[in-house]
C-alpha cells in the first residue's frame, strides 16, 4: 500500500539527517521538512559518542513529531556497518499445478528464514530470483501456474545494539512505531534499473567515516562488507601531512584537482588560512588516501565469493569522496575498473549527496 507522506531518520557516519517526504509527480519527491543533526559517527560498528548520539536521535525525533502532525511511524535508515546479508535457496511444492498467491510467497520466504542470530534481527526479506518447475525465472510469481516455487532469497538483519540505541531514544519521546530499513537495499532499489541488478551490479557508499560496498542482483543484496574509510580519512590524512587544522584540511580536499597534472613547486593551492602548499604534494597524499579505498573495495570483490565479470562497472555514491574532483579517475586507473558516479535522477536533487535519504524515501513510500 502507498503512503502519501512519511517520516524518515538517515543515520550516516557523520550526521543523521531527518526529513518528511512525499512523492511528486514523475517520481519525483516533495521534501516538507529537512534538518541535519551532526554528531562524532561511528567506527567498527559502535558509535563513538553514544550518548551524545543518543541526544540528537531524540531531537530528530520531536523535530520531525513536532513538524508532521500525527505522524505513526518513523522509518531509520540503517547503515551497512550494523547490518548482516544472508542468502538462502528456498523452496516450497503443491499436490497439483496451482496459481501461486501472495500467501505462497510469504511461506516460502519463512521456509528461507531459519536462522536466528542474538546479535541480530530481520529487517528486509526481498527475492534474487524466483524459478517455477519448468525451470522458469520470474521476477514476480504471483498469478502463475507451478507445481512448486523456488527462490533465491536476500535477508537482511539489522544489530540490535542499533536497534536498542536508536529505538529506546526515539521512545524517549514519543511512542511512535519504529521500523529499520536497510540503507544498501534502498540504494539498489531506487539508484539501479532492473536491467542493471538483473545481471549484477556493485555499489560503493562512500561517506565521511564509513563506506559500504555492496553487490547486488535482482531484488536483493547479496553481499555486504562495511569498512572504516571516508571522506573524513582523505581530510585527516591532508592535516597530518601538512600539519593543518581539520578546516583548512577540508577546504583543500574541496578545491583541489586531481586530474590537473601538478608538475613543479610553483603550483600552489591556498588554505582558507591564505597559506600556501605545494599542490603536487597534495595530490600525492590524497592519491595515497583513495589507495586504501581502492584496496577496501578489491579485497571485498575478492571476499564476496561471487565472480563479477569484468565489464560490471564499479558505482560509486554518497557524500563521502564524490566532490572530489579527480577521484573517481583514479579508483578507475588503480583498480583497472569502469567507475561511475550514481546518483538519484530526481530534479534539484540529483546530487550523491542525497542518495540515502532519497533511496529511503523510495522505498517506504511504495
Amino acid at each position: 500500500m502507498q503512503k502519501n507522506q512519511v517520516a524518515v531518520l538517515d543515520i550516516g557516519s557523520s550526521k543523521i539527517t531527518a526529513v518528511i517526504g512525499e512523492k511528486g509527480i514523475n517520481s519525483t519527491f516533495i521534501l516538507k521538512a529537512k534538518k541535519d543533526f551532526l554528531y562524532d559517527g561511528f567506527l567498527d560498528q559502535e558509535f563513538l559518542n553514544v550518548e551524545q548520539f543518543k541526544s540528537l536521535v531524540t531531537d530528530a525525533t520531536r523535530y520531525l513529531t513536532d513538524t508532521m502532525a500525527g505522524v505513526d511511524t518513523i522509518y531509520i535508515g540503517v547503515p551497512g556497518a550494523f547490518s548482516k546479508v544472508m542468502v538462502k535457496d528456498a523452496q516450497i511444492t503443491f499436490e497439483k499445478k496451482k496459481k501461486i498467491t501472495p500467501e505462497d510467497v510469504n511461506a516460502l520466504f519463512d521456509n528461507g528464514y531459519s536462522t536466528q542470530f542474538d546479535a541480530y534481527s530481520l529487517m528486509n526479506r526481498s527475492a534474487i530470483v524466483y524459478e517455477l518447475n519448468d525451470y522458469r525465472r520470474v521476477a514476480n510469481p504471483v498469478g502463475e501456474l507451478s507445481e512448486l516455487l523456488k527462490a533465491k532469497l536476500s535477508f537482511v538483519l539489522v544489530s540490535n545494539y542499533f536497534m536498542q540505541i536508536v529505538g529506546s531514544s526515539v521512545m524517549a519521546v514519543s511512542n511512535v512505531s519504529v521500523e529499520y530499513v536497510s540503507v544498501a537495499l534502498a540504494e539498489a532499489m531506487y539508484l539501479l534499473d532492473d536491467e542493471t541488478r538483473d545481471r549484477i551490479a556493485i555499489i560503493v557508499d562512500v561517506g565521511y567515516i564509513n563506506s559500504t560496498f555492496s553487490l547486488i542482483q535482482g531484488d536483493g543484496v547479496i553481499y555486504q562488507n562495511s569498512f572504516n574509510y571516508g571522506g573524513g580519512f582523505i581530510a585527516g590524512a591532508i592535516a597530518e601531512a601538512f600539519d593543518l587544522d581539520f578546516e583548512n584540511a577540508e577546504f583543500i580536499k574541496k578545491h583541489i584537482n586531481l586530474c590537473r597534472n601538478y608538475k613543479d613547486a610553483y603550483d600552489l593551492i591556498e588554505a582558507d588560512n591564505g597559506q600556501l602548499y605545494n599542490a603536487n604534494k597534495i595530490r600525492e597524499v590524497i592519491f595515497a588516501s583513495l589507495d586504501q579505498l581502492c584496496e577496501n573495495i578489491s579485497n571485498s570483490m575478492e571476499n564476496s565469493g561471487y565472480i563479477i565479470p569484468e565489464y560490471v562497472p564499479i558505482l560509486i555514491t554518497g557524500g563521502g569522496i564524490c566532490g572530489l574532483r579527480g577521484a573517481k579517475e583514479r579508483i578507475s586507473n588503480r583498480l583497472s575498473s569502469t567507475v561511475e558516479i550514481v546518483a538519484p535522477k530526481a530534479p534539484m536533487m540529483d546530487s550523491p549527496y542525497n542518495s540515502s535519504i532519497l533511496s529511503l524515501l523510495g522505498l517506504v513510500l511504495d
